[in-house]
């Protein structure tokens, strides 16, 4: 285990508030979960982002009233609030790069990294890959291995690019030069998710790194499970152009690689290995591609092999979210040998009967997934069945995705709306109540809007709960809750993660003023208080906008601040000058197996998933 965390963070606001003044390093040796790995909310820390789209929210031109033509509204005429070619030139970048020279401190160094990389274009003075190489040979892990995945995070495709990550993810003589000696594993780790990243799009490397991919998992020299899953997921990143016969005889590789590797016999410590394979070959190929039928049915055999105690839970768990990503609806009742339909089936006895929790409820999430009349009415049926608050916690949030999976433009499920509403009012557990406002959301159940408002102003000291009935209110689009989520921003103080989801719902209903809103706070009284700052400027990397860079770029050169604040006013630049409008690491997050981790996947601490 590393023995500190950069702002590679999650480096949750919460856990610099529960830790206070400590060092970074003895606020890594703290870290622990901070819920049941079986509660609902791990699975949507991880997927909620990409489903929230707050920076498309955030960048929305503003909509106006127009006060001539009877309520109609336009979009205003300017461009998006993203930064400017120019604002990249000549403001972000360069304080960046003198932020990055001013100092070796690891936190600034290592968000300073990350910030450019999201960026993801060379200065007409320097490049990006001539700054992060360097870093590579300091003495500091967390620095060498950020390096590495920033190379691929830019998504700069030359060859030097190429060629060092791929020196870096097999320790050869290229990698040991630029790091000065041996290449450890966890640094060839992140070298190889680096690797996915450059070409995930970038069809003139595919085939080179689609090669190094498949090599480091049919070597059996490579012993690192962190290695192997990096290469499991770089694979799984990889989008091939199936119109061409080149694609497809590259997809084919990637399919049969993950497939040998699944389907080998193993012991348990490697099964953890092959339980990424299903989901990533599940993201390579979806619902409708010509070998699905084939996967389906050999996931299904797997997940029917429930009393096979020589068979990791991990493999039924990664089963299950797979058919929720390749199973299609299939809503004839009578025809139960139809192949659609047994998945159905499968799934739901899975939840009945399963021995494993996890797999149970990643089943019933999956049903909600795939969707259908037959699979909304199991769902309503699970539901009303269900006894304790966790499990319906998931049936509840399965029943919202099935709802959203009919599409924005279709008129909300009045059933399921007034299953969950009626839910909402009955019960009192927060984890359900937060379950159930992330539904009602997805759901667009508004005419539940103002039990949720209600609560929402009852419940400050309820931090949790609080930001899921913000989030459920801006996912339903209630603009009439503006008011309400405002005022829980406001009271945010000393709660971090209600503040980012305070935010975060304020930008998507449109609230152009929440950027300037955090700034204020940031200036005026939060600067002594290092767990509000990283709150606020988390919050930041997501709404803010072209109009921040100035007073954000004067935080990270002002040496009145800590190496921590500056390193956070680091992060808020890089999430608003970033090239993607959804979240980075979604094609690493989505449908992940979560609870067949390993440390350099997701650990809460140091893992790509917990990189700002």
């Amino acid at each position: 285990m590393s023995p500190s965390a950069p702002l590679l963070l999650l480096l949750t606001p919460a856990l610099l508030l529960a830790q206070g003044g400590q060092s970074i390093e003895a606020r890594q040796a703290a870290v622990e979960l901070t819920c049941p790995p079986t509660q609902w909310s791990m699975w949507w820390e991880l997927n909620g982002p990409a489903l929230m789209r707050v920076r498309e929210h955030a960048l929305r031109p503003q909509e106006l009233p127009e006060f001539f033509d009877y309520g109609r509204r336009r979009s205003m005429e300017q461009d998006l609030l993203a930064p400017t070619a120019e604002q990249l030139e000549g403001e972000i970048l360069p304080a960046l790069k003198k932020a990055l020279d001013s100092t070796s401190q690891r936190d600034i160094t290592c968000a300073v990294m990350l910030a450019m990389a999201k960026i993801g274009r060379n200065h007409s003075d320097f490049r990006l890959i001539d700054v992060f190489a360097p870093r590579l040979r300091v003495t500091d892990q967390e620095v060498r291995e950020t390096a590495a995945l920033s190379i691929g995070l830019a998504g700069i495709v030359e060859e030097a690019e190429l060629q060092l990550l791929t020196g870096l993810a097999f320790d050869n003589e290229r990698g040991r030069a630029a790091t000065g000696g041996k290449v450890g594993p966890r640094t060839r780790a992140f070298a190889t998710y680096g690797l996915g990243l450059l070409a995930r799009e970038a069809r003139v490397i595919q085939a080179n790194v689609l090669a190094s991919l498949c090599s480091l998992l049919e070597d059996d020299a490579v012993t690192s499970r962190d290695i192997r899953v990096a290469a499991i997921h770089g694979l799984s990143l990889l989008r091939f152009d199936l119109s061409e016969d080149a694609g497809r005889i590259l997809q084919a590789r990637a399919l049969a690689t993950l497939e040998a590797l699944y389907l080998r016999e193993s012991g348990p410590a490697q099964q953890l290995v092959q339980a990424h394979c299903p989901t990533a070959i599940a993201r390579l190929i979806g619902r409708d591609h010509d070998r699905a039928a084939y996967f389906k049915e050999l996931f299904a055999a797997d997940l029917r092999q429930r009393g096979d105690s020589s068979r990791s839970d991990d493999i039924a768990r990664s089963c299950a979210l797979a058919l929720g990503q390749l199973a299609k609806p299939f809503d004839e009742p009578d025809d139960k040998a139809a192949p659609e339909n047994r998945l159905s089936r499968l799934l739901l006895d899975t939840y009945r009967t399963h021995r494993d929790q996890q797999a149970r409820y990643f089943a019933i999430l999956a049903l909600g997934q795939i969707g259908g009349d037959l699979n909304r009415l199991a769902l309503l049926r699970e539901f009303d069945k269900s006894e304790h608050a966790e499990e319906m916690g998931w049936v509840a949030l399965s029943l919202g995705i099935c709802a959203a999976s009919r599409g924005p433009d279709s008129q909300p499920d009045a059933t399921i709306a007034q299953v969950l509403g009626d839910a909402f009012v009955e019960h009192k557990d927060p984890d359900l109540l937060s379950s159930l406002a992330i539904a009602l959301g997805l759901a667009r159940a508004t005419e539940f809007a103002p039990q949720m408002i209600a609560r929402l102003d009852a419940s400050a000291a309820k931090e949790e709960l609080a930001g899921a009935l913000c989030v459920g209110l801006a996912l339903m689009d209630h603009q009439r809750a503006i008011a309400a989520v405002q005022t829980a921003l406001d009271r945010a103080t000393r709660r971090p993660q209600l503040l980012e989801q305070a935010a975060s719902a304020l930008a998507i209903l449109g609230d152009k003023t929440v950027g300037d809103r955090l700034l204020q706070r940031a200036a005026a009284n939060e600067r002594n208080n290092i767990a509000s700052f990283a709150a606020i400027m988390s919050s930041l990397r997501l709404v803010g906008d072209c109009r921040h860079v100035a007073p954000l770029a004067k935080m990270l050169q002002d040496e009145r601040l800590s190496d921590l604040q500056r390193a956070f006013a680091a992060v808020a630049l890089g999430g608003i000058a970033d090239k993607e409008r959804l979240p980075w690491n979604r094609g690493l997050a989505g449908n992940l197996n979560y609870r067949a981790t390993v440390e350099t996947l997701w650990n809460h601490r140091d893992g790509v998933l917990d990189i700002l």
